[in-house]
C-alpha cells in the first residue's frame, strides 16, 4: 500500500460502488418464471499511474465510460508528482495494476525497472483479437521491448499541417492542399516571409524538435539500436536538419538562443503572424480562420508522414490484478468504446475505417475541417529500439541534438559542426552513463 505521504497525493475516482451478492439461490419463490441474476462480482481496486493522463482525462475517458460496464471495480489514478513517481510507488511496496504511459514511457521507465513482461497468456486466454489494431501501435510497443507485447493501446496520436487562411488571402498565395511535399511547402512558406508594416511575417512556425527531427519518416532513431553510440553522423540526419534549416534562414528570419527553442517558436503561430503548423497550440482560442491538410511528405517518402507515438494502457509485471486490468484495457479497444473516444478527440487505435470517420466530431471547434486530413499519409514505421544491456534514460534529443540545431540559428554555426558536436556529447553522456 502507498505510504501516507503518497496517498494524500493520489487521485481515486471509485468507477461505481461495488453490488452485493444475492443470497437467493434461483428466481425465487416471489417470481416464478425469472432468470436468476448474475451473480455480483467481487469487488477489485484497480491502481493507475497516470503518467500520460491528466485528471481530467481519467475522468472523461476512463472513470466515466467504464462505470457501467465494470460495476464491481475501483479506478484508483495516481498522478506522478512527488512522493507518488513509479519509483516512489515501488519504494512503499506498491505495484501499479495499469501504466497509462506513451511509447517513451518504455525506455525511461519501465524497461529500466523491469516493470513489463510478456501478455501473451492473458491475450490468448481472453481470446483477444490483436489484428484489429493498427499495426503501427503494436509495432511501436515491439520495437521497444524487442517483440514483446506488454499492453494494450489505447490511443494514437495523429498531425496535419494547420494553416492561416487570413494570411494566405491577405498575401494572395493558393492556399495548402492534401499531399504536399517538404518542397513544395517551402514554396509556400517563402511566399509568406517577408516584412509588412513593421511585421515580420513568416512563412511556418512549430515545435520544430518533434516535427523535423522526433518523428522524422527515415527510421532514425537518436541513439544506435546495437551500440552505446549515437546516429547523429548518420547521413540522413544531414538531410532532416537541411529540410528544417530552410524555412528557419528565409530572408527577414533571425533568432536567438530564447525564440529558437522549439518551445517558443510552438508558440508564435498562434499570434496570426505565421502561416503554416504542424505541432498547433491552444486551437480553440485562435482569432483567425484556419483549416487544415496533411503533414508534407519527403519526396522519397511518397505517402509517409511522420511517425506515430500512441498512449498505452501498460498491464505491470507484479500485478496481482492482471486479469482485471486486461479486461479493462481490452474493453477500451472495443469498436463501442472506441467510437465514443473518437467522437469526443482522441484518435483510434482500430484498423477500421469507420471509427476514424467519427474523429473529432463532437468537437465544434473542429466543425466543417478537412478531417480526412489526419489519417491521409500512413504513419512512419517506429526506429528500432535498444537492444538489452545497452543504456536508457539518455536524452539525447533535448541535451544533445537540439541544443545544437538552436546554436546553428541564434549563432550560425556550421550545421556540421553541430551535428558533429551533438554526437560527441552524446557519446560522453552515454559514457558517463554506463559507468555508474
Amino acid at each position: 500500500m502507498l505510504k501516507k505521504a503518497a496517498l494524500s497525493l493520489a487521485l481515486l475516482v471509485p468507477v461505481v460502488a461495488a453490488c452485493g451478492g444475492n443470497d437467493r439461490k434461483g428466481a425465487g419463490a416471489e417470481n416464478p418464471g425469472q432468470q436468476p441474476k448474475p451473480a455480483a462480482k467481487e469487488p477489485i481496486e484497480l491502481t493507475l499511474s497516470l503518467y500520460s493522463a491528466t485528471p481530467e482525462e481519467f475522468e472523461k475517458f476512463y472513470v466515466a465510460p467504464l462505470k457501467e460496464k465494470f460495476p464491481h471495480i475501483t479506478l484508483k489514478g495516481i498522478r506522478p508528482e512527488k512522493g507518488a513517481f513509479i519509483e516512489d510507488l515501488l519504494a512503499s511496496g506498491t505495484v501499479p495494476d495499469i501504466f497509462v504511459g506513451s511509447k517513451g514511457a518504455l525506455p525511461n521507465q519501465l524497461n529500466g525497472l523491469s516493470l513489463t513482461e510478456d501478455i501473451g497468456a492473458l491475450i490468448k486466454n481472453n481470446n483477444y483479437d490483436l489484428s484489429k489494431l493498427d499495426p503501427v501501435a503494436v509495432d511501436i510497443m515491439q520495437k521497444a521491448t524487442n517483440g514483446k507485447i506488454v499492453g494494450l493501446p489505447l490511443n494514437l496520436n495523429v498531425n496535419a499541417l494547420y494553416y492561416n487562411k487570413n494570411l494566405f488571402d491577405k498575401f494572395g498565395v493558393p492556399y495548402p492542399k492534401d499531399g504536399m511535399t517538404w518542397d513544395e511547402t517551402y514554396e509556400l512558406a517563402k511566399k509568406l516571409t517577408r516584412m509588412e508594416q513593421n511585421v515580420q511575417y513568416r512563412g511556418f512556425s512549430d515545435r520544430w524538435g518533434d516535427t523535423f527531427f522526433a518523428a522524422n519518416p527515415f527510421e532514425l532513431p537518436y541513439l544506435d539500436p546495437k551500440e552505446e553510440k549515437s546516429t547523429f553522423q548518420n547521413e540522413g540526419w544531414k538531410k532532416i536538419a537541411d529540410n528544417w534549416l530552410r524555412f528557419y534562414t528565409l530572408p527577414g528570419l533571425k533568432f536567438d538562443l530564447k525564440t529558437a527553442f522549439k518551445e517558443e517558436d510552438r508558440k508564435v503561430f498562434q499570434t496570426g503572424i505565421s502561416g503554416m503548423t504542424i505541432m498547433a497550440l491552444d486551437v480553440p482560442k485562435w482569432e483567425f480562420a484556419w483549416d487544415i491538410v496533411s503533414v508534407p511528405t519527403y519526396k522519397e517518402k511518397p505517402g509517409i508522414g511522420l511517425q506515430a507515438n500512441a498512449r498505452y494502457n501498460f498491464i505491470m509485471k507484479g500485478s496481482k490484478k492482471q486479469q482485471a486490468a486486461f479486461e479493462v484495457a481490452a474493453y477500451m479497444t472495443s469498436e463501442e468504446y472506441q467510437l465514443k473516444m473518437a467522437k469526443d478527440g482522441l484518435f483510434p487505435v482500430l484498423t477500421d475505417e469507420k471509427v476514424k470517420k467519427v474523429y473529432m466530431e463532437n468537437d465544434p471547434v473542429y466543425k466543417g475541417k478537412n478531417i480526412k486530413a489526419f489519417y491521409y499519409n500512413k504513419f512512419a514505421s517506429e526506429p528500432q529500439g535498444r537492444a538489452p544491456g545497452l543504456v536508457n534514460g539518455v536524452n539525447a534529443q533535448d541535451k544533445y541534438l537540439l541544443p545544437e540545431m538552436m546554436k546553428v540559428l541564434a549563432e550560425n554555426k556550421d550545421l556540421n559542426s553541430a551535428l558533429r558536436d551533438a554526437h560527441e556529447g552524446a557519446m560522453k553522456g552515454l559514457a558517463e552513463a554506463k559507468s555508474k
